[in-house]
C-alpha cells in the first residue's frame, strides 16, 4: 500500500508501522461476538447481552476508527484538515463508547470469575489510555502533516522527513499496538466468560431436558396406570349390572303370572328387586368414587414428589453450574463439567416403576368381585327355582313361605354388596399404600444422591460451601373424589 496521508508524496516510514500496528483488527472480537448471540435468549442471568453489547461498544467504534486511519493513510490527494479531523473525531467518540462498556462490567459482577471481570475491566481501562496516547500522537502529526502542506518548499522524499519524523511516528504506532494488544485481551476475556456461560447454559438446559424426560416417564406411567385401574373397575361395574339385570330376568316369569303365585300378592318381591335396582346405582356410584378417589391421590402425590425431586435437582444443578462459572476456586469449571452428567445418569427410572410394578395387582380384586357376584347370583336363582318348584302343585299356597323370606334375602345381598365394596377399596388402598411408599422411598433416594453429587463437586474444587438443600417433606394433598 502506498501510505501517503493526501500528501503527493509517499511516506514509507508509516507504511508498515501503521498497517503492523493495526494487525487484524477487530475482527477477532467481531468473531467471537458473534458465537454468542444464539445463546441470548436462554441466559437468565444476562450474562451474555453485557457480553455482546460491551463488544459491540468496542468493535464497532473502533473498526471506524482503525479503517478511517488506514483510509487516511492511504490517501494520496485530499483536504489534510478533513482527512485528519475526522480521526480527530473517531477518536474521542471511540473512548465514550470503550467508557460506556467498561460501565457494562459492573453489570457482570457476580456472574463471572472475579479475576476474568478484573481482567477485562483492566484491558478496557488501557485500551481507553492507548486512545489517549493515540489522540495525543494523531494530534501531533496533524500539525505535521499541515506544516508540510503550508511548506514554502514543495514537500519530496528527501525532506518529508523534516515534517514527519521517526519520533511521530512512534507516537502513532505504539498506541496502535497498544490499542490492539488491548483488543486482543478484551476479545480474550469475553470468550472466556462467553465460552463458560454458554457451557454452563447448555448444562443446565441438558439437566431440565433430564428432569423433563424423568417427568414425563411418571406421567406415562400414571396415565398407564390410571387406565388400567379404570379399565378394571369399569369391568367389575358392568358384572354388577349384569348380574342384577340377570336377577331380574331370573324373576320376570313371575310377573306373567302374577295370580299364580302367592294368590297375586308378589309385593315382597316387587319391593325386593326395587331395592336391588336402588342398591346397584348405590355401590356403583362407590366403586367410581373410589377409583376416582385412587386415581386423584396418585396424582397428588405424584405431582408433590415429582416437583419436590424436579426443584431439588434444579437448585442443585444451577449451584454447580454457576459455582463452575462464578467460583474462582481452581477447577471450578472442570468440577462442574465432570460432575454435572452424574445428575443426568441417576436412577430416574425408579419413579414411573413404582406405578408400572402395580399395573396387575387388581386382578385378584376383579377374582374377588366375581366370586360374590357370582354367590348373589346363585342365592337369587335358589330362590326363585324354589317358588317355581313349589307353583307346579296343584295344591298348597304356592309358595307363599317364600315370598316372606325376600326381606332376609335382601338384607343379606346387602351384606354381600358391602363385603364386595370393602374389599375393593381395601385393595385399592393397599396398592396406593405400596405405590406411595415406593415414590416416597425412590424420591428420597434421588434427593440424596444429588446431594450427593453437590457434595463432591465442592469436594472437587476443595470448597466447603453450604449446599442448597430441600428438605424432603411428605405433603398428602388428597382432593375430593371425583378426578377421572
Amino acid at each position: 500500500m502506498s501510505c501517503s496521508f493526501g500528501l503527493d508524496v509517499p511516506v514509507p516510514v508509516l507504511t508498515n508501522s501503521i498497517t503492523q500496528a493495526i494487525g487484524t483488527g477487530v475482527t477477532a472480537l467481531v468473531r467471537t461476538n458473534g458465537t454468542f448471540k444464539g445463546s441470548v435468549e436462554v441466559d437468565s442471568s444476562g450474562t451474555i447481552q453485557a457480553l455482546i453489547t460491551i463488544a459491540n461498544n468496542v468493535s464497532k467504534p473502533m473498526d471506524q476508527l482503525l479503517s478511517g486511519i488506514m483510509s487516511v493513510a492511504s490517501a494520496r490527494k485530499g483536504n489534510i484538515s478533513e482527512l485528519f479531523g475526522n480521526i480527530n473525531k473517531l477518536i474521542p467518540d471511540t473512548s465514550s463508547a470503550v467508557r460506556n462498556a467498561s460501565v457494562i462490567v459492573g453489570n457482570l459482577e457476580g456472574l463471572t470469575k472475579t479475576y476474568l471481570l478484573a481482567g477485562l475491566s483492566t484491558s478496557l481501562d488501557s485500551l481507553l489510555g492507548g486512545l489517549s496516547d493515540l489522540a495525543s500522537g494523531w494530534q501531533n502529526l496533524t500539525s505535521a502533516a499541515n506544516d508540510a502542506v503550508n511548506s514554502p518548499s514543495p514537500v519530496t522524499l528527501q525532506n518529508i522527513t523534516n515534517f514527519i519524523n521517526a519520533s511521530l511516528v512512534s507516537n502513532v504506532t505504539a498506541p496502535l499496538k497498544a490499542v490492539q494488544i488491548n483488543i486482543m485481551g478484551v476479545t480474550a476475556f469475553v470468550s472466556t466468560i462467553g465460552s463458560e456461560r454458554t457451557q454452563a447454559i447448555k448444562q443446565q438446559a441438558q439437566i431440565n431436558t433430564t428432569i423433563n424426560n424423568a417427568v414425563r416417564n411418571v406421567v406415562t406411567a400414571e396415565v398407564n396406570f390410571n387406565r388400567t385401574v379404570k379399565e378394571l373397575f369399569q369391568r367389575i361395574s358392568q358384572q354388577q349390572i349384569n348380574t342384577f339385570k340377570m336377577i331380574n330376568q331370573t324373576f320376570a316369569p313371575v310377573y306373567a303370572r302374577v295370580d299364580s303365585f302367592n294368590g297375586g300378592n308378589v309385593t315382597n318381591m316387587t319391593t325386593f328387586l326395587s331395592d336391588l335396582a336402588a342398591l346397584n346405582a348405590y355401590k356403583l356410584q362407590h366403586i367410581e368414587d373410589s377409583t376416582n378417589y385412587t386415581m386423584e391421590e396418585m396424582y397428588s402425590l405424584l405431582n408433590d414428589q415429582t416437583s419436590l425431586l424436579s426443584n431439588t435437582l434444579l437448585n442443585i444443578s444451577s449451584y454447580i453450574t454457576n459455582q463452575g462459572v462464578t467460583s474462582n476456586t481452581q477447577f471450578s469449571t472442570q468440577c462442574a463439567q465432570k460432575h454435572i452428567p452424574e445428575l443426568q445418569n441417576l436412577p430416574y427410572a425408579k419413579l414411573p416403576t413404582c406405578l408400572t410394578s402395580e399395573l396387575t395387582s387388581f386382578r385378584s380384586t376383579a377374582q374377588f368381585a366375581q366370586l360374590q357376584l357370582d354367590q348373589i347370583r346363585d342365592a337369587t336363582n335358589a330362590l326363585y327355582a324354589q317358588i317355581s318348584k313349589l307353583c307346579q302343585r296343584t295344591t298348597g299356597s304356592c309358595a307363599a313361605q317364600l315370598f316372606a323370606t325376600f326381606p332376609d334375602q335382601l338384607q343379606w345381598v346387602q351384606v354381600k354388596m358391602f363385603v364386595l365394596w370393602s374389599g375393593i377399596v381395601n385393595d385399592q388402598h393397599i396398592v396406593t399404600g405400596r405405590i406411595r411408599n415406593c415414590v416416597r422411598a425412590a424420591t428420597t433416594d434421588l434427593i440424596e444422591a444429588a446431594q450427593a453429587v453437590a457434595e463432591r463437586f465442592d469436594s472437587c474444587t476443595g470448597k466447603d460451601v453450604p449446599i442448597p438443600v430441600v428438605q424432603v417433606v411428605f405433603v398428602e394433598q388428597l382432593a375430593a373424589p371425583g378426578r377421572v
